[in-house]
């Protein structure tokens, strides 16, 4: 199949996904229960109405479950209510709302319950011996009292030991596939190697296996594993469509790790699909920026799930390009991990906080193979997985929580981010070459060619192999600045923005100063453009 042919598809695949997403309207169900509970002053009534669910067996669990908590806690106690509404009457909305209501009620971080008796002190009591009752609970109950202010309860992520289990089962299953593949190599070397080649951004000195991207997909089905075989974790249904989405992506990727066929267009059209599939399934389509004007286009739905789209492919292929030197990319991402699963865990975003914890021990796993040594490279198919994995992260924090600002995620990755749109500015207004046209004047290039050698020692000369691993250092400390920086100021957009602008000033007078130095000086920044 010719190229164009492959471009055609993947786009026309594109078109299909984004209509998908934009017309999706997800049948909402509201579960909802009601019981009476005998009691010698009257009877009390319990009304719980919780948050809402996209499918209807999703829904049924929920009130199935909670009703055989209620029978397993009170066997006196008769149901009155079980359904899923599809609609809420308005003092169904007001009771997920905030404003004061005229019973007592309590508020749970998944939903609300109203307490009704004939008698208002017994209404109070049983609201307030529910909320006791929780203390120290996966759930607590926050009680009010009739015509009060009922601020919303923030949720929780409860730490359990299954999480270290996932961190484990990861590292293992990914550090087990590198074994494997390296155990091996003679008889997958045809298909698999990074052979040595002149190209600027090929900075090795052996042929290397650059089918790393199946040890993160490996690792990731190992804590899908561990998800799976227990109760603990709610969001295993949302983890599997997660890594169902990625599938575009990653073979895209991997594809051309074994045949070098597949070119950048199709890789970031593949990219691209993979969000628009997880626009569609997942609702992970931005509707904010926190920019005054471009807000109101977000509101738009053709436009927020086309720029959505770009934003994921953007990030996916920032990666990629950073993705040049042994734990370059790789260390990064337990980087940024860290901050965006710190967020997650102060908002209670369960999904966004275990994916995080899951890829870290992915990331470790792979580490180990990649660098120092460099025995294994992430190739393109790990890294636009990585990429969309991160990216969507990012749109799921921001979709699901409110709270969370966008600045947050890019400053995060300010570096890649920037590393990429710096990199088009050269190429296509300094020297006049494409935007895709690959070169050695990435920052982690020259810091290779011109900072790196400088810590040999006199007389010592350095190899490919020990210049390579040298240079990850140099873009993972500023990384950890910026994490914790994000880490500290995540809910403040003013910091947010500095910090991002300040890091891009850093980021231009580094790469002047090491530009310009005499033994480069044919390179100069200022003479770039006409170094065509």
């Amino acid at each position: 199949m010719k190229n164009k042919n492959l471009t055609a598809i993947i786009f026309g695949l594109l078109l299909v996904f984004c209509v998908l997403a934009i017309i999706r309207h997800p049948q909402i169900f509201y579960p909802e229960v009601k019981i009476d509970i005998p009691d010698p002053s009257g009877n009390l009534t319990m009304s719980f109405l919780l948050h809402n669910r996209l499918t209807l067996p999703e829904c049924e669990s929920i009130t199935g479950k909670l009703a055989r908590e209620i029978f397993s806690r009170c066997s006196q106690c008769r149901i009155t209510l079980i359904q899923c509404a599809n609609t809420l009457d308005d003092e169904q909305q007001k009771l997920l709302g905030t404003v004061p209501l005229s019973t007592p009620s309590a508020r749970m971080t998944n939903g609300d319950i109203v307490f009704s008796a004939a008698n208002p002190n017994l209404a109070l009591a049983g609201c307030q011996s529910s909320e006791t009752k929780s203390v120290g609970g996966p759930n607590p109950i926050k009680c009010f009292n009739a015509n009060s202010q009922r601020p919303n309860v923030a949720p929780t992520v409860v730490l359990n030991p299954w999480l270290i289990a996932i961190i484990l089962v990861s590292y293992a299953a990914t550090w087990f596939t590198g074994w494997f593949i390296v155990k091996y190599e003679d008889l997958h070397a045809h298909l698999s190697h990074d052979h040595i080649t002149d190209s600027p951004q090929k900075i090795h000195d052996q042929p290397t296996p650059r089918i790393g991207g199946l040890m993160l997909i490996v690792g990731l089905l190992g804590a899908g594993a561990i998800m799976i075989s227990t109760e603990v974790f709610t969001i295993k249904r949302e983890f599997g469509i997660l890594l169902l989405t990625c599938i575009p992506a990653f073979l895209g990727g991997l594809v051309e790790d074994v045949t070098k066929k597949v070119g950048v267009l199709d890789r970031l059209l593949l990219t691209m699909l993979s969000g628009a599939i997880a626009a569609w399934l997942m609702g992970a389509v931005l509707n904010r920026l926190d920019v005054p004007g471009v807000d109101e286009a977000m509101k738009w739905m053709p436009f927020a799930v086309i720029f959505t789209c770009v934003a994921v492919s953007g990030i996916a292929n920032a990666i990629n390009i950073i993705d040049g030197l042994n734990g370059l990319a790789g260390g990064f991402a337990v980087i940024a991990l860290l901050p965006l699963a710190f967020v997650a865990y102060l908002v209670g975003d369960s999904l966004v906080f275990t994916v995080g914890i899951a890829l870290s021990g992915v990331m470790l796993g792979f580490l180990v193979w990649n660098w120092p040594g460099g025995k294994i490279f992430m190739g393109d198919g790990g890294a636009y997985l990585l990429g969309f994995l991160l990216a969507e992260l990012c749109v799921l924090l921001l979709v699901r929580n409110p709270s969370v600002t966008p600045w947050f995620p890019l400053l995060i990755f300010v570096h890649p981010v920037f590393e990429t749109l710096f990199s088009i500015y050269r190429r296509k207004h300094l020297r006049g070459h494409s935007p895709g046209k690959p070169d050695g004047l990435h920052i982690h290039t020259l810091i290779y060619k011109r900072i790196v050698p400088r810590e040999a020692h006199p007389g010592e000369t350095l190899n490919k192999l020990q210049r390579n691993s040298r240079v990850a250092k140099y873009i993972w400390i500023p990384a950890i600045g910026v994490a914790v920086y994000g880490a500290v100021f995540w809910k403040s957009p003013p910091a947010l923005i500095l910090g991002i602008i300040l890091y891009c000033v850093f980021y231009v007078v580094t790469y002047q100063r090491i530009i310009k130095w005499k033994n480069v000086r044919s390179l100069s920044f200022s003479k770039l453009g006409a170094n065509k």
